[in-house]
């Protein structure tokens, strides 16, 4: 058995939310601003709210098996093979997360900061911090993101009210964007852009029982759904939805824009600070997720050269993709559509087979 250690609440809402909101700092918005038009801040909640329907299936799972992760549950209720299969599915989603994740970060340095660094380069110093943060652990991943919320969440406020000088209301109209259907549609495909909160299943002996589980879950979902939404208003608030499409990251633009005189102005630095942290510690974690449920699968209990081979597919993955336009039209807009089928719907297949085999915890135990 892999000792991972124990954290509390606060650890693991912080650990959930600088894992969800990191994807803000990237092409995202300008993806949102494109599908939906002017609707995309409200548009995430949409997707939020079905984020907290699919979480609370998996609680439900996670509190029918005490002191069991989702891969020790997918093995008893739907037997050894099926159980494998499930399991590897959601190993090879969290590492093609890791990856696409680790790619957009690198796309955004090369265009705004290094833009004449070998690409390679920057990834390797990037995958230095990656591989100690997971030789330390899932624990110690979650004591950092707690101990850098304060600097990260006093920034990214920071920016957004310096950010008000460039706001504009008109933005907002249309507000429906491209119609009231699409933002419906797009906000339920698009669940998928919280449903990093599959590590909390992933994680689950961490955290130190079913209450701890839910209100970890419910408030990092809430908390991620506040950020995003925020930023996705304040970025449509500063650009025209039609202008804001064409930019690789809104986020920084924001920041870059910003401009009191000579005694306040460009306060990117900000931004680049709070991109950086959030970028490892949500990459460290999606791939310290892939480590665990790998080694829980083939029964391993050393991590280090499944990390170390890790870090290498990643590496190449995060390589494979051979311009920008591939990386955000493809890969991440599949992430977006199917990631769902990952993250909620296999727990979900996982309680229904618990349901109908009556596995798990009996009401009157």
């Amino acid at each position: 058995m892999i000792k991972e250690g124990k954290f509390g609440p606060q650890e693991g809402v912080w650990l959930i939310v600088i894992t969800v909101c990191a994807k803000i700092f990237y092409t995202s918005p300008s993806m949102v601003s494109a599908i939906v038009g002017t609707a995309g801040w409200y548009m995430t909640l949409i997707s939020a709210s079905v984020a907290l329907l699919g979480f609370t299936f998996i609680y439900m799972l996670l509190k029918s098996f005490p002191g069991k992760d989702i891969i020790e549950i997918f093995e008893i209720t739907l037997g050894p093979y099926i159980g494998f299969i499930f399991s590897s599915m959601l190993a090879i989603a969290m590492l093609y997360i890791a990856s696409i994740r680790m790619r957009e970060f690198l796309e955004v340095v090369k265009v705004y900061i290094l833009p004449i660094t070998p690409m390679p380069l920057i990834l390797v110093l990037f995958l230095i911090s990656v591989v100690v943060l997971n030789m330390l652990g899932i624990e110690t991943l979650a004591r950092l993101s707690k101990l850098t919320s304060y600097g990260m969440v006093a920034g990214f406020f920071i920016v957004i009210m310096l950010a008000w000088q460039n706001y504009n209301v008109n933005n907002l109209f249309p507000v429906f964007g491209y119609g009231i259907k699409e933002t419906l549609y797009h906000g339920f495909i698009r669940s998928s852009t919280y449903g990093e909160v599959i590590i909390i299943a992933v994680f689950a002996p961490c955290f130190q029982g079913a209450k701890y589980i839910k209100k970890v879950g419910y408030t990092g979902l809430i908390s991620s759904a506040f950020f995003i939404s925020l930023a996705l208003l304040s970025f449509t608030l500063t650009f025209p939805y039609h202008v804001g499409m064409e930019i690789v990251s809104p986020m920084y633009e924001m920041a870059a824009l910003i401009d009191y005189g000579r005694f306040l102005q460009r306060v990117d630095p900000i931004f680049l600070f709070i991109m950086g942290i959030s970028s490892i510690i949500s990459v460290s974690t999606m791939f310290c997720a892939f480590i665990s449920i790998y080694c829980k699968m083939f029964a391993m209990q050393d991590t280090k050269p499944v990390i170390l081979g890790g870090t290498i597919i990643v590496f190449s993955l995060a390589l494979f993709q051979s311009s920008i336009s591939d990386v955000v039209f493809e890969s991440v807009q599949n992430i977006r559509n199917y990631g769902g089928l990952f993250f909620y719907v296999l727990p979900v297949i996982s309680l229904i087979a618990a349901k109908s085999r009556k596995k798990g915890v009996k009401k009157n135990a």
